[in-house]
């Protein structure tokens, strides 16, 4: 059976679809399960590790790697990837505005920063050094909203 490029880019989009749904799922959750607003800032981790635990370990980033072999961003994957962008962008700044009130928008891209970074260093076998570091990360203490 011949698979058409249509029906092929419809997979590719409700397998990514599927999989941002879960991440987000289990991002909530791990941002549910800690106390302070630095540790949810930083749940982020938590919920990628518990994702590669569970469902796909040894992988990098499925969104990234889809979006680096794209022909052009009018590609009909590129709204899931999109949106991933935007849950990561708009949820980070939401939870980095609750710990920093000198530069929350540094924040955000710092904790991105290690974020992209672990995704890229799973792939090269770093995952756990740079994993370690995001969970270690601590917003400046004279920024922390009491």
């Amino acid at each position: 059976m011949r698979v058409t490029s249509a029906v092929m880019d419809g997979l590719i989009v409700a397998a990514l679809r599927r999989r941002l749904d879960r991440r987000d799922r289990l991002w909530r959750e791990a941002i549910d399960a800690v106390a302070s607003p630095a540790e949810k800032l930083l749940a982020l981790f938590d919920a990628v590790s518990i994702c590669r635990g569970r469902y796909t370990p040894g992988r990098g980033c499925a969104f990234l790697a889809t979006g680096t072999e794209l022909p052009g961003l009018d590609h009909p994957v590129q709204a899931v990837i999109t949106a991933e962008s935007t849950l990561l962008l708009t949820r980070l700044n939401r939870l980095a505005r609750t710990v920093a009130t000198d530069d929350p928008a540094t924040q955000t891209d710092d904790v991105l920063l290690v974020y992209d970074e672990a995704m890229a260093g799973r792939r090269r076998g770093e995952e756990g050094k740079v994993m370690h570091r995001g969970t270690a990360y601590a917003p400046p203490s004279s920024s922390r909203r009491e």
